[in-house]
């Protein structure tokens, strides 16, 4: 029962954590990055406000934020419960946590510092390393051991797999540099990164279309593997990459309007969960032996 809560709490953490990018992403694309130009107080008179459009919805990214923190903080109490040191459930739950409440003091110093490129951009990215780390317990729950050395491999496909997760992931840190050059700060007259954007646009065109060419070779290296999980994550990727490449583009070509923003934001999103998902299948690949349960004769008396 203990490890079922574990994954329940492992997957309602990491899809809270994807909701959340996109609300943040609606915070800003809508100017309301500082309709709370406090933290954690609104402001200097109220702790919550929301006598204004734009603190309201600050206002209600900031609560969805503590919601999301409850089951992170119960996930790694389980993890606690659940098994002896070694087992591999307490460190991706340790590491969600840390990393969640990492990102909140990134994101009082963000509002604090006038919204800084460089400290949202550093928010988004904290996000997609709490995402790894909830995909990793999800996986786990299942009860597949990480297999750490598969990367360490010389096979072909294994390096075609890092090389997708380390293009994927020089994608996500270029489209934020482009993001903080481009017009969508989260309020007026706050402080850009002094890059022309047509220059970082296309560095970042480029680690997209390179994480894309490496994804088709893999994908044309599986054709005959044994490996369906893989091929299947592959197909994926490749789908979802080529998706939102398209929806890069358009944005750019159409004066980058927010609508499209966002659907690139959840884009973006997705397909780290998809590139994380195909770096486990390959390092995940054989299932655990029984997985010990807490002892009841132990019990802190804490029911989750």
């Amino acid at each position: 029962m203990t490890l079922k809560r574990y994954r329940q709490l492992a997957i309602v953490t990491t899809v809270g954590v994807c909701v959340l990018v996109v609300a943040g992403g609606v915070v800003r694309l809508t100017g309301s990055g500082l309709g709370c130009d406090d933290w954690p107080n609104c402001n200097d008179e109220r702790f919550i406000d929301v006598s204004t459009g734009h603190a309201a919805i600050e206002q209600l990214n900031r609560l969805l934020s503590g919601v999301i923190g409850v089951p992170t903080l119960l996930l790694a109490v389980v993890a606690f419960r659940l098994a002896p040191s070694g087992e591999g459930f307490r460190w991706p739950a340790v590491g969600v946590l840390v990393s969640i409440l990492a990102n909140g003091v990134v994101g009082g110093l963000a509002v604090r510092g006038d919204l800084h490129p460089a400290l949202v951009q550093s928010h988004f990215l904290l996000a997609m390393v709490s995402i790894a780390f909830g995909l990793i317990a999800v996986r786990r729950s299942n009860g597949w051991r990480i297999a750490w050395g598969s990367f360490s491999r010389r096979e072909l496909t294994h390096q075609l797999v890092a090389g997708v997760l380390a293009l994927t992931a020089a994608a996500l840190v270029t489209g934020t540099v482009v993001t903080g050059a481009g017009p969508h700060a989260g309020e007026e007259d706050v402080r850009r990164f002094g890059f022309d954007i047509s220059n970082v646009a296309r560095i970042h065109s480029v680690t997209v279309l390179l994480a894309v060419g490496c994804a088709a070779l893999l994908a044309w290296r599986l054709v005959q593997d044994a490996n369906p999980m893989l091929r299947a994550a592959v197909s994926s990727w490749l789908f979802v990459g080529l998706l939102q490449g398209g929806i890069g583009y358009a944005q750019y070509f159409t004066g980058v309007p927010e609508l499209l923003v966002g659907v690139h934001l959840a884009g973006a999103t997705l397909l780290w969960v998809l590139t994380v998902r195909l770096a486990l299948s390959l390092m995940a690949p054989r299932q655990a032996g029984t997985v010990p349960q807490a002892d009841p004769s132990k019990s802190t008396g804490l029911v989750v």
